[in-house]
């Protein structure tokens, strides 16, 4: 840039003085000091301005498209930067978590009711010899028998017409009504709940309970009925008991639902319930995808913010004709039978009062399990450092791959083997509703601590249970 200002002065300069020079020999003028300036300095600058402004505008022009560029790229940069270090970071916003509260739980199967299904679980216990069903040669075989249900179960039969299975069903419906006199006490309290929201919110109702037999005194005349004075208390609003009875699909084309709808819905209403705020859905649930739907139950469960639901959850193949058509395709075919019940609603639902005994987190898209624990369990590091187990586990614990998996994913959470419990053996080969079985077993875990479960089914997913806490 210098050169070519230097040799535009140069040749400006040179051009000037002579034809100056030449016009000033011809008219024989005398120049000033001041015009020698003028003429041989200003002039040629001010030439040499003229004819390079075009190539300084140019100049800043690239300079300034040049600078700009600069400070684009470094901004793209910073940019870049940013996302790689939040790309790094822990997505704790992408965890959807569902939370619910759990009022009331019962387990029953062969090792016993609750904890004691637990310390069978812990101790390996093995399945008895079942003198009442035999193999293809006439052989007693093992089985997972709940004995007490004999009696309640062969009651039930002879009241019944004779058909296939009847054994079977009548065991699983002396299951289910054991399970809904386990679950009388917090009932009562939804009855009572029930009641005092219709007498507030919903003067219809309110009318069918104040005539309602089990919330009056038969010897009372009408005329004193009429004059009676009704507590009538603002409490927070409850519409429905729901009743969600999970089978097994195989159960389908077997199942008597009117009479199991007539025997639920009496001992419901004998309780002092209306039928109005009573709904009892059958789930009839296959075993490849019962975890998946068991889940999706929960979620929908934790959307209704006045409804409360009772989930029963039975299945039993103790039966000598459906344990002959199972032997056909596996002679060493194991049978059990289990039961177990939540009185469960969404989180903000209160029922009369009474805390839940433990609240359910379920977190779903949680590729970090130490990320999830971390949110439930402020020190988790104090509950692994125990030898305690604390994990439910769903899968087999015999396929391989899915044990290094589990492991795999454990791993970073510092869980170890001697933290996890597997559920599936000690249900046999009556799969079809294991997995929600042992996931509801989690209740009967220590208090103390937080209960994980997890399947690999929902790799991502993984519930927790903690003891509720009361706030003052």
């Amino acid at each position: 840039m210098n050169k070519l200002m230097l040799g535009t002065f140069s040749s400006i300069f040179l051009l000037l003085s002579m034809v100056i020079i030449y016009y000033w020999r011809d008219i024989q003028y005398d120049p000033s000091a001041l015009d020698l300036v003028s003429y041989f300095f200003v002039l040629p600058v001010l030439l040499s301005l003229i004819l390079l402004a075009p190539y300084f505008i140019y100049r800043a022009y690239r300079l300034y498209i040049r600078r700009h560029e600069q400070q684009n790229q470094t901004l793209l940069e910073q940019q870049q930067l940013n996302k790689a270090q939040t790309d790094k970071e822990p997505k704790i916003e992408e965890i959807k978590w569902l939370n619910l509260n759990v009022f009331s739980s019962f387990a029953c199967h062969a090792f016993g009711e609750n904890e004691k299904i637990i310390e069978g679980l812990k101790n390996f216990k093995t399945p008895k010899l079942d003198y009442n069903l035999a193999n293809s040669v006439g052989l007693p075989v093992l089985s997972y028998r709940i004995h007490p249900l004999d009696h309640v179960a062969e009651l039930q039969e002879d009241e019944q017409n004779s058909g296939d299975q009847k054994g079977r069903l009548a065991r699983i419906k002396a299951l289910i009504q054991q399970q809904l006199e386990q679950q009388t006490e917090i009932l009562w309290q939804v009855a009572e709940h029930l009641k005092q929201s219709a007498l507030f919110y919903d003067s219809e109702l309110a009318y069918q309970y104040r005539m309602h037999p089990a919330w009056n005194n038969p010897d009372t005349t009408t005329d004193d009925k009429d004059d009676q004075d009704i507590s009538i208390e603002q409490v927070p609003r409850l519409n429905r008991l729901n009743i969600h009875l999970l089978l097994s699909d195989n159960l389908l084309q077997a199942w008597d639902e009117h009479l199991t709808q007539e025997i639920v819905l009496h001992f419901i209403e004998s309780l002092g319930i209306l039928s109005q705020q009573i709904h009892l859905q059958p789930h009839y649930i296959a075993s490849q995808n019962a975890y998946t739907y068991w889940l999706k139950l929960l979620e929908q469960i934790s959307t209704q913010s006045d409804e409360v639901s009772l989930l029963i959850n039975v299945d039993s193949e103790i039966d000598q004709t459906l344990l002959d058509e199972k032997m056909w395709q596996m002679d060493n075919y194991l049978a059990a039978e289990f039961a177990s019940s939540w009185c469960v609603a969404a989180a903000e639902v209160k029922i009369n009062n009474i805390d839940a005994i433990k609240v359910l987190k379920v977190a779903s898209d949680g590729d970090d399990l130490s990320i999830c624990l971390n949110q439930v369990v402020t020190h988790h590091t104090d509950q692994i450092q125990q030898e305690q187990p604390f994990v439910l586990v769903l899968d087999d614990a015999t396929d391989i791959k899915s044990i290094k998996k589990n492991n795999q994913r454990f791993a970073p959470a510092l869980i170890e083997t001697h933290h996890l419990l597997y559920t599936k053996s000690m249900l046999g080969h009556t799969q079809h509703l294991a997995k929600i079985f042992g996931f509801m077993l989690g209740m009967h875990l220590p208090e103390e601590i937080t209960i994980m479960i997890y399947s690999s089914d929902q790799a991502s997913t993984y519930a927790f249970f903690q003891t509720k806490i009361v706030e003052n």
